[in-house]
């Protein structure tokens, strides 16, 4: 994956070349077959996840599940935000490829660059906000059944 490939995915498309550079530098391709799990729910939180292609269900010990299939959806992002821990578990529903990063690294980045970091987790908070939501809209829709 180049530079320009990176800034055309959601969570990278407002950084400047040279942010998107160095978010670039520390990021892996992976590939993963159908069945492997990302990270388990309770497990410290050491890789943040980019998917590129597959398809790929995080559930929750409350039993809320949901599913990622577009390219650009993140998950992982337990790294970057406290406790640092998983709180669900992710599993390859389909063979794919996802984008690494060290959590470490990740986090050193967006407490390194002020601007990068603000652009980043915005759109990390963002999609925390979308998930918490979608998260009660079901537990809502469970208990008016």
């Amino acid at each position: 994956m180049t530079v320009e490939e990176l800034q055309q995915l959601d969570l990278f498309q407002e950084l400047s070349y040279s942010e998107a550079a160095k978010v670039h530098a520390i990021s892996k391709t992976a590939r993963v077959n159908e069945g492997e799990p990302l990270f388990e729910m309770g497990n410290p939180a050491h890789t943040f996840f980019v998917i590129l292609s597959g398809d790929f269900m995080i559930y929750f010990c409350d039993g809320t599940a949901f599913t990622l299939h577009q390219r650009g959806e993140i998950t992982g992002w337990s790294t970057v935000v406290r406790p640092y821990q998983y709180t669900g578990t992710a599993v390859a529903l389909t063979a794919g490829e996802v984008l690494t990063f060290d959590g470490s690294e990740l986090l050193r980045l967006v407490q390194g660059d002020a601007s990068l970091g603000d652009k980043l987790m915005g759109k990390v908070y963002a999609n925390i906000g979308e998930r918490i939501a979608f998260a009660q809209s079901r537990s809502t829709d469970v208990q008016n059944q």
